[in-house]
Parts: C-alpha cells; structure tokens; sequence
C-alpha cells in the first residue's frame, strides 16, 4: 500500500547539482550546498528535479549524490526526490531506491502517455508500487503532456496524493481552479518563483524552485501568511528583476550555478546540460543588478527588509 500523504508547505529549494570544472560531479560542493539552503531559511529541498540536471548523471552518480544529500540533511528539513521516468516500472525503480534514503516523497512528472486519460491509472500504480507519497510535477514544456485540472484531480483521486507542484501557466489560475475543486490540496509554483507572488494570492501553499536566493521567495510567502500582503508586494517588487534574470529559458540553469558559486557554496557554474556559459556582459549585468539592488552575494542568509 502507499503511504500515507503527509503535509508539505513552505519555501522548497530545488538543489542543483554542482560539477567541477572538468565537469565531474562535485559531491564536497554538493554536501555545502544543502548546508547553505537550508541554512537560508528553507522549509524543504527537492533533489533530483529538472534544475538538478538528473538526465545528465549516471546511475552511479544519483546513488552518490542522493548519499551526500541524506548524509548533510541529517533530517533537519524534509527533502522530495524525483523519481520522474517515461515508464511506471522506471518510476517505482526511482521511488524505491528514494525510500532507501529516507525520502519524505517522491516527485513523479507525467509520463509521454499521449493520452491524459491514462494518467489517473499511471499514479495510482507507482503509488501503489513505490510506496511513498507523491508530488505529482505538471510541467508540460518539460514533459509534453499537458494535463486539465480535472485530469490532474482525477489522478491525485487515485494515487491518494494532494500535493502538486504547479508549472503550467497561468500558474495563478489554475490554481485557483484546483483549489475550488479541492480546498484541501497543497499546490507549490515553481517557474523559478515569477509568478510566486500571485501565485501565493491563489493560495498556493509556497513555492518551489532551485532560485539561487530563496530566502526573499520565503520573505514573500511569511509577509503573505502573516496577512501584510503589501509588504510582501514590495518585497516581490524590489528583487523581480534578479528573479526574472536567473529565469531567463535555456540560460537559467548556468545563470543560477553562477549566483551559487557567488554566494560561495559551489566552486564552478559548470553545467552538462547544453546551456551557454557565463559571458562577459552576462557578468556585467549581474554585478550591476547587484548594485541597483543593494545585494552582496554571500553563503550567509540575506536580510530581508
């Protein structure tokens, strides 16, 4: 039988998974790293997810790199892998060896069904089979599929899930159409966290993505939860362009690593997806942002005014 579905809220940092220059896999840079995030005021990781560059490691390498997490976690925070495969058996493959490490949950992406309709019976059968409570991921530029808010009700119906990490825009609402539906469901955006603010206003329960400085998306979310969502309107405001600059597509994987490696957790921006690398003006433009925003990169959490 399938777990039990637990509670999932907060601001989740999706962890990148950082190489050396060489491009070998940089398991002291990754073990910093978790340390760094969750000092940063996190409520959770994901790891394993598209931003951690997973089709580009071998088996080998996810065995060592989801060890080094487990290793540095120690349980301080509860951490989602994904487990997203084309087939249910690569799926429950994933899941099972998630659990091995003590995962709290496994994030599954829709597989190239081609038909929606399929989609209730695939999670039902990998949360039966894999035994931990799912993420459903609905990512439609990643996966192909595009799946209908009753389509993605119907699934989270049959694998007993309720969380969904939401990146199918308008994120904002379709959120509000699934929690109409169902006021019970936990809904995180993700998109890089551009949309966090209205998603958030829907009634998302956070946001997670690999944004390099997730405590201003935690600053948002806490001014929203406290009732003062002008304050988390300036907030938003004041850091969206350093938001919108690391989410830029085909170019936010490389432009994220560089703003870690500036924050001094990882030691190279190295990347084994096709991204373009860090140029001159890129640079440039980085640092004047910085300037215009009052922003020193450190490994430290930044305050938040």
């Amino acid at each position: 039988m399938a777990a039990p579905p637990r509670m999932f809220r907060g601001t989740f940092f999706v962890v990148p998974t950082p190489f050396r220059a060489d491009r070998s896999l940089d398991l002291d840079g990754l073990r910093r790293l978790v340390d760094a995030a969750i000092g940063w005021t996190v409520d959770g990781l994901t790891v394993m997810g598209l931003t951690s560059e997973t089709t580009a490691l071998s088996d080998q390498e996810r065995t060592e790199a989801l060890r080094a997490i487990q290793e540095s976690v120690r349980g301080r925070v509860p951490v989602v892998v994904g487990c997203s495969e084309p087939t249910a058996d690569g799926v429950t493959e994933r899941i099972q060896q998630a659990r091995e490490f003590g995962t709290d949950a496994a994030m599954v992406a829709a597989p190239p069904l081609g038909n929606g309709d399929a989609l209730p019976d695939f999670y039902a059968e990998v949360a039966k089979r894999g035994g931990l409570p799912l993420v459903v991921q609905d990512e439609p530029n990643a996966t192909g599929m595009v799946m209908s808010v009753s389509i993605l009700l119907r699934s989270l119906e049959a694998s007993g899930a309720r969380t969904i990490k939401l990146e199918d825009p308008p994120t904002p609402l379709k959120i509000a159409g699934l929690l109409k539906a169902r006021p019970d469901l936990e809904i995180f955006g993700g998109l890089g966290g551009v949309f966090a603010l209205s998603e958030l206003r829907r009634g998302a329960c956070g946001t997670m993505t690999g944004f390099a400085f997730p405590e201003i998306l935690t600053a948002v979310r806490r001014a929203m939860e406290s009732g003062d969502p002008e304050l988390a309107g300036r907030i938003f405001d004041r850091y969206l362009p350093l938001i919108q600059f690391e989410a830029q597509p085909g170019y936010g994987v490389a432009i994220r690593k560089e703003l870690l490696r500036r924050r001094g957790v990882i030691e190279s921006a190295t990347t084994r997806v096709q991204a373009p690398p860090i140029d001159e003006m890129t640079a440039r433009e980085l640092e004047e942002l910085f300037d215009r925003l009052g922003l020193t990169p450190t490994t430290d959490a930044i305050y938040i005014t």
